[in-house]
């Protein structure tokens, strides 16, 4: 497996090319450097390409679940998209669609009777979301 880097003038955007025998480890190398390139404050679309690549029957890296679990805080933290192209022009876009979200202030004031009733009701809350799971 080999791949090539390009991006375009400002930095924004990069395309992932894979060339070769895709299988697993492989799979988790590309994962790694594509996270890595999205992590970049500038990058904001990352497009990995499978086009040119020989995919074997038994590649199992590239599902909606990893795929979630390995760039889910990333879109979450910044606007910007993940482009994943196969074969026949089959592809998975990831895309945040938001811009980031401002901090709150971690306190607030409230009078004590307050805290004292929303307190119950968050436990109670939570109590219910528990039973729910089970």
């Amino acid at each position: 497996m080999r791949f090539r880097i390009k991006k375009n003038n400002d930095g924004s955007a990069y395309a992932i090319v894979v060339f070769g025998v895709m299988d697993d480890a492989a799979g988790c190398d590309i994962l790694q450097v594509a996270q890595t390139m999205l992590n970049r404050p500038l990058c904001t679309e990352l497009m990995i390409d499978f086009r040119s690549a020989l995919i074997r029957e038994d590649f199992s890296v590239f599902n909606t679940d990893t795929l979630t679990s390995v760039f889910e805080e990333v879109l979450l933290k910044k606007d910007s998209v993940l482009i994943i192209r196969y074969h026949n022009d089959l592809e998975i876009r990831f895309s945040s669609d938001q811009l980031p979200l401002q901090p709150l202030s971690a306190m607030t004031r409230k009078r004590l009777d307050e805290a004292k009733f929303f307190s119950k009701v968050m436990r109670w809350l939570d109590q219910e979301a528990r039973f729910m799971i089970n």
